[in-house]
């Protein structure tokens, strides 16, 4: 909270002091009249533009001044009778060598208080152009996944189908995808504030371009990897810390490049409009936003799985505990149960009546969307239990599993029998939960 706190106030003061020296820095660039000037005073004003480190705008005006000054003084030096070309090396004699001269022009165009301007415009434009960049991302994002889909679901229909039985299955959550989209928005929103801060903190202080980009690249790369690794908590996922892995590293190489132009595409607005109006067809013609004839799997699957693998971890109770109703909290980082009976007096032959909760694996053969889950046959043990109060017809449980990989449980009601033998009086498929934590938690974490 003292790190967003900090944010935001500095990014307010950043856009006082960069709106109010921007109208400074963006005004027209003056053209240097070169006129009569011959080819050594163009040569010396070229090698001192190559030298000097400051926007565009200095640059131009600083030429501008320096060409006046030139012709001014060989003008001078021609009253007093000297020859144009000796008063034309004479002028430049005055000058100096024109790399000092630019390291000179460089010190005196920078000051502490433009330093301080930079930097807090330069955290300003951070800020926007992450805000800019996440923006752009989500349109193309979400221009990218529909214009996939319709390919996928028409032209390339048959090429993925064949290609599916050669790839290993990969199951991922509608969560997991959340998160993996929001780290890879992340990145380009990294990329483009890193270069808008450069650029800012460039025209705003004149500093060094490189020096400003090893700054900011190397020193604000390595704060979002110390913040994303053990301070942000949020959640997390295998395909997601990967991917918010390379946001500091999106950062530091949209800082080093920050003057190095994007690649420009110029698409007419025609093929746009053509290109929009084909894929809406497209879209209609395949039925890519119905529901209906894309999901082939059959629904139906073996009860006898669940039976089995139920039984195979705690058998089940043959008493009838008139059970009326189950719910709880779905998703999240807890497994919220509430359960009641209708006679807490039926459970007498049972002790020890507890909650359990247990990782689950899908049902092999059935897809995500069926949610046909089975006790993970991995563990012998359930992940953590509960006691039930059996004083009241209502049986509540809370189990937090926020920093826990395993994301789909199972919950158990089970109890002990005056045979020694524990027995499950009934069970909830499924509860699914979410990781949420720093991505240290998440490397650090258990199944």
């Amino acid at each position: 909270m003292t790190l967003l706190i900090a944010f935001l106030v500095s990014m307010a003061l950043g856009s006082l002091l960069y709106m109010r020296l921007e109208r400074s820095v963006d005004r027209p660039v003056p053209l240097a009249n070169t006129t009569g000037l011959d080819r050594k005073a163009q040569e010396f004003l070229r090698t001192l533009d190559s030298n000097l480190d400051l926007p565009e705008t200095d640059r131009a005006e600083l030429r501008a001044e320096l060409a006046d000054h030139l012709s001014d003084s060989v003008a001078s030096l021609e009253a007093e009778g000297q020859p144009r070309e000796r008063a034309m090396r004479e002028a430049l004699a005055r000058l100096g060598n024109p790399a000092e001269l630019a390291r000179q022009m460089n010190a005196a165009h920078r000051s502490t208080r433009r330093t301080l301007a930079g930097a807090a415009g330069g955290v300003f434009q951070v800020g926007l152009g992450a805000i800019q960049g996440y923006l752009v991302g989500i349109l193309l994002y979400l221009l990218v996944s529909l214009i996939t889909g319709v390919l996928l679901s028409s032209a390339l229909r048959g090429a993925a189908d064949s290609a599916a039985h050669f790839l290993p299955a990969i199951s991922l959550s509608s969560s997991d995808t959340s998160t993996a989209a929001t780290a890879g928005l992340g990145c380009f929103a990294g990329l483009v504030g890193a270069r808008r801060g450069v650029q800012a903190a460039h025209r705003l202080s004149r500093r060094s371009i490189s020096a400003i980009s090893r700054w900011v690249g190397i020193g604000g790369g390595a704060m979002i990897a110390y913040l994303l690794m053990f301070v942000i908590s949020q959640p997390q996922s295998w395909p997601a810390v990967p991917i918010e892995l390379l946001i500091p590293i999106a950062f530091a190489v949209g800082a080093l490049f920050a003057m190095r132009p994007l690649p420009s595409v110029r698409v007419p607005g025609r093929l746009v409009a053509g290109a929009a109006v084909a894929l809406i067809v497209a879209v209609v013609a395949t039925g890519s936003w119905s529901s209906t004839g894309t999901v082939t799997a059959s629904s139906s699957y073996d009860n006898g799985q669940q039976t089995a693998a139920l039984n195979k971890i705690v058998p089940a109770w043959s008493g009838d505990i008139g059970l009326e109703g189950r719910w709880g909290a779905i998703g999240g980082s807890v497994v919220d149960e509430t359960w009641q009976i209708q006679d807490p007096k039926v459970l007498s032959g049972l002790r020890d009546i507890r909650f359990e909760l247990w990782r689950a694996v899908p049902v092999a053969g059935t897809p995500d969307w069926q949610q046909a889950w089975l006790p993970d046959q991995g563990y012998s043990a359930p992940f953590a239990t509960e006691p039930a109060d059996v004083s009241s017809a209502t049986f509540t449980a809370h189990f937090d599993v926020g920093h826990v990989k395993t994301t789909r449980w199972l919950v158990l009601l089970t109890g002990a029998a005056s045979d020694g033998i524990r027995y499950r009086v009934d069970w909830r498929s499924e509860c699914p939960t979410s990781f949420s934590g720093t991505i240290w938690d998440w490397m650090t974490a258990t199944y």
